[in-house]
């Protein structure tokens, strides 16, 4: 076997090395984004997580900024600049539980 023929191999190897790592790591990104079936349990599961997920990060920005205004008094600024970026934070959320692209329509 000449230097070449190694390098074939070797590379060929590589290939399907990564071809089996594309396909596990395709499979787990699949599972993680629901498509919206004709279930009715599946689809009130997924508006009853994206509505927590609003709440969940509305609230934790809340929270941070009274605490920042309480710590630093500078009364209503942190708690409406969290407030802000805690409701944006929870849209991306809803966004990456629901994407458009991932929704089916039968």
């Amino acid at each position: 076997m000449n230097n070449e023929e190694k390098k074939k191999e070797s590379f060929d190897s590589f290939d399907q090395k990564l071809a089996a790592f594309e396909k596990r790591v395709n499979a787990s990104k699949n599972k993680a984004h629901t498509e919206i079936s004709d279930n009715n349990s599946e689809l009130w599961r997924i508006v009853f997580r994206a509505g927590v997920e609003l709440f969940s990060g509305f609230a934790v920005g809340v929270a941070i900024g009274f605490g920042l205004d309480y710590w630093l008094s500078t009364k209503p600024w942190c708690m409406i600049v969290f407030s802000i970026l805690g409701m944006a934070a929870g849209v991306l959320n809803v966004w990456r539980i629901v994407k458009p692209s991932d929704i089916s329509t039968k």
